[in-house]
């Protein structure tokens, strides 16, 4: 096989998936002695990241500086990884850096890296090479889920480009100005102990490994990110070659084929509810003791069912494969738009909390992205999506209305049962004095058919009328009413003002918002074997 048919096959097997990036950062100037050991230490924790996520694919991140990035990146390459390439400034002018072998390598693994790119800034413009290398180091660690720190573990000078400075950026999710909206400081750091130049010791604590940060917290972040990409497996490969489109299209199947998934479970649970209740009845007034048997058959079903619903996570692959398809959404938007921003940026607190893995899986997809051409957001964006809502609650009100059908139905039903069975006891039981028509075995069978009948027909009322989510159908339309006006609102901002990137940034925590309040009430209401 070819080296590029190797690599077709790859691309194939990744697409749709969310890849598990690991940034690196370290020191310049390490001993000749420390090397072996710093390797070993390297390759051993990028190794226990494959046995943690063996259906993702891991990507190393550098910004291919002399020293630690250069050799992160060379390891990642021998371990036949992918590399990504943060340069702080056009390699031309990076290159002033670099002598000798350095400067060779340095062209070498920007040629090998899937990607190379300039870092966009992301803090207040300021002079100075220092100042690059810090943009291009907070972009390693705002996109990578692990970041590898090859330091001697000194102190961080604020506003630094060291990479102490970085791995505490990392570790406290500080890259963003005060007064924006927070985010969660899960970061996890791995320091692999590099003395610089210069240092005095022997080889003696080189390559030791420590821990920074929740390893709780990591731990899930991978759980979830692999089963996502173990899903991803079990699919056809998206039609779409850009990463961004790949992932949207993985995840709204999935989420689509899960929801189909918890439906199924629901009714089947919806339909053993009901014969359960019809069986006992029979049982306790038809004396038909054999129907003792079926109530146990569908206990017995119900548990399993609730067993399967637990195992194969379904409902909450539903749930969270849609909070990821609608932030790839969002986030093409936004790319359509001519901008960079970062949908991770605009993560709700409550939606980085609940579903952390998201969140960093969209700055994973994102990494190395640039900006689209322009195209106006109007068009493109705002009132394709008023128009989206407009039909989305037309739906919603339509399923609302047929759900309040049901129910009057059934009140109307159960009136008429009644009616019927009071005027059966007043004018054939004998109730109030009346003449009894028919003999009492004759009654007690009608009497029998008719407490069958209304029970029967009172838990099959139960689950068809309330459970398939539509408990959330008022949410669902109070959110779209809302979306319809927040579009309405920016379509008179830019009839007023023109299009602006902060007007994109409140749309975007707004559709993102919406999904957060989605995800909440949506997670309120799942099977539940009492009722």
């Amino acid at each position: 096989m070819t080296g590029s048919s190797v690599q077709s096959e790859k691309s194939l097997k990744n697409k749709g998936k969310v890849p598990v990036i690991v940034g690196v950062t370290g020191h310049r100037r390490m001993r000749e002695q420390d090397l072996e050991k710093i390797t070993e230490s390297v390759r051993e924790q990028i190794s226990k990241l494959r046995r943690r996520c063996p259906h993702s694919q891991i990507i190393v991140m550098t910004c291919l500086a002399e020293g630690a990035d250069q050799l992160c990146a060379q390891i990642a390459l021998d371990m036949g990884l992918e590399i990504m390439s943060v340069l702080p400034m056009p390699i031309e002018e990076y290159a002033k850096d670099f002598t000798g072998k350095p400067l060779e390598r340095l062209y070498e693994l920007a040629e090998k890296s899937m990607k190379t790119f300039v870092a966009p800034h992301t803090e207040p413009e300021q002079e100075g090479r220092e100042y690059l290398y810090r943009q291009a180091g907070v972009y390693v660690a705002d996109h990578c889920h692990l970041l590898l720190a090859l330091w001697d573990g000194s102190e961080p000078v604020k506003g630094g480009c060291g990479t102490s400075s970085i791995a505490q950026l990392k570790l406290e999710n500080l890259s963003r100005e005060a007064g924006e909206q927070l985010r969660h400081a899960k970061g996890q750091v791995v320091q692999i102990k590099t003395p610089p130049v210069g240092s005095p010791g022997s080889v003696e604590g080189a390559g030791a490994v420590t821990v920074y940060g929740d390893e709780a917290w990591f731990r899930r972040v991978l759980r979830d990110t692999d089963i996502y990409n173990a899903d991803c497996e079990q699919e056809d490969p998206p039609e779409s070659e850009e990463r961004l489109s790949a992932v949207y299209e993985s995840a709204d199947r999935m989420s689509m084929v899960s929801a189909v998934r918890y439906r199924r479970i629901l009714a089947g649970m919806s339909v053993c509810a009901v014969v359960l209740a019809m069986a006992f009845l029979l049982y306790d007034e038809v004396d038909w003791y054999g129907m003792i048997v079926l109530c146990g058959i569908m206990i017995i079903m119900l548990f399993l069912i609730n067993t399967i619903t637990g195992k194969s996570k379904c409902r909450e692959r539903y749930l969270e494969y849609r909070i990821l398809a609608e932030a790839c959404r969002v986030q093409s938007y936004l790319k359509m738009a001519g901008t960079t921003l970062s949908v991770a940026e605009f993560i709700p607190w409550n939606l980085q909390v609940a579903v952390p893995w998201v969140s960093r899986a969209m700055a994973a997809i994102t990494a190395g992205d640039t900006a689209g051409k322009r195209q106006s957001v109007l068009k493109i964006w705002i009132t394709d999506q008023k128009e989206y809502h407009k039909k989305a609650l037309l739906r919603s009100e339509t399923q609302l209305m047929r759900n309040d059908r049901i129910v009057r139905a059934a009140l109307i039903f159960t009136i008429l049962i009644y009616v019927g069975a009071l005027a059966f006891e007043i004018i054939c039981g004998g109730l109030f004095g009346g003449k009894v028509m028919f003999s009492p075995e004759t009654n007690d069978v009608i009497r029998v058919i008719i407490k069958v009948a209304m029970g029967t027909f009172s838990a099959a009322t139960v689950f068809t009328g309330n459970y398939y989510g539509k408990l959330a159908l008022p949410n669902v339309i109070d959110d779209h009413l809302k979306m319809i006006l927040l579009y309405e609102e920016a379509e008179r901002e830019i009839a007023e003002k023109g299009e602006s990137e902060p007007l994109l940034v409140r749309i975007a925590e707004d559709e993102l918002g919406e999904n957060a309040n989605w995800y909440a009430y949506q997670s309120k209401y799942e099977p539940d074997l009492g009722i």
